[in-house]
């Protein structure tokens, strides 16, 4: 006789700091789970997988981004809707879907980076 699968479904995020020579500072939490601040250099990327489960849909992480005087926050996951999203891009302007859709902009505008000797991004 088979056993049903015991096996829980995962959810992976991802935050990718495309900043060209800027260290961005994640820092991603739940209710339940506070992920620490990171810092990310250019080019690196901050991951976490989580049982995704709930069956009252009530999971939400959200992150706040921050470099330099200027800061964002948006929702990295919200088990309310549908995620198709589970990468997050941040660049000069804000933070994208891996498909270049804006989600958040920075508070304080666009910010200033020299980008003649980086290599990140389209």
């Amino acid at each position: 006789m088979a056993h049903p699968s015991t096996q829980q479904a995962v959810t992976k995020l991802h935050v990718k700091n495309e900043l060209c020579g800027l260290r961005l500072i994640v820092h991603c939490a739940s209710k339940d789970d506070d992920l620490r601040a990171h810092v990310l250099d250019t080019g690196s990327a901050f991951s976490w997988e989580f049982e995704s489960v709930n069956f009252i849909r009530t999971t939400v992480f959200w992150c706040n981004l921050a470099v330099r005087n200027n800061h964002l926050s948006f929702t990295a996951y919200n088990a309310a809707i549908y995620n198709r999203h589970n990468h997050w891009v941040v660049n000069e302007k804000g933070v994208f879907t891996e498909g270049h859709r804006l989600i958040s902009e920075w508070r304080y505008g666009v910010l200033s980076v020299d980008k003649s000797h980086c290599n990140v991004g389209p």
